[in-house]
């Protein structure tokens, strides 16, 4: 059984915090089925509007659940899944499903998402 402290428990209430909003899990699920994209690419592909858009994307940078790629005036967003191990670990334990026996969603080209990530988005 795996026990998780006080400390790792108030990061994964962060991280939950985080997700627990629907536009901020839209755009989740949208990096995961997509790979990195561009603000105007998430803005097309999710329909979410500026500034709603930024603001979302800021909250998830500064949980540090995406990461960011510049080039040029383009900004890229990808997923960060390192950031949610804890977390899926967390939510495998509640749902009485090991870990090890998650499979990883399939890797949709161009993708950077992959282990734990992709295992806490098939636990929702």
């Amino acid at each position: 059984m795996t026990t998780f402290t006080d400390t790792q428990l108030d990061a994964i209430t962060d991280i939950l915090k985080a997700l627990a909003h629907d536009v901020r899990l839209k755009l989740m699920r949208t990096l995961l089925e997509n790979g990195e994209k561009s603000v105007g690419e998430l803005e097309t592909m999710t329909g979410i509007g500026q500034p709603g858009l930024s603001q979302q994307l800021a909250i998830l940078r500064k949980a540090e659940l995406v990461q960011t790629r510049r080039d040029a005036k383009l900004v890229f967003y990808s997923l960060a899944p390192a950031a949610l191990e804890s977390t899926a670990k967390l939510l495998c334990a509640l749902s009485g499903i090991s870990a090890k026996d998650v499979q990883p969603a399939t890797k949709v080209s161009g993708s950077r998402a992959r282990g734990s990530a992709a295992t806490f988005a098939r636990i929702l």
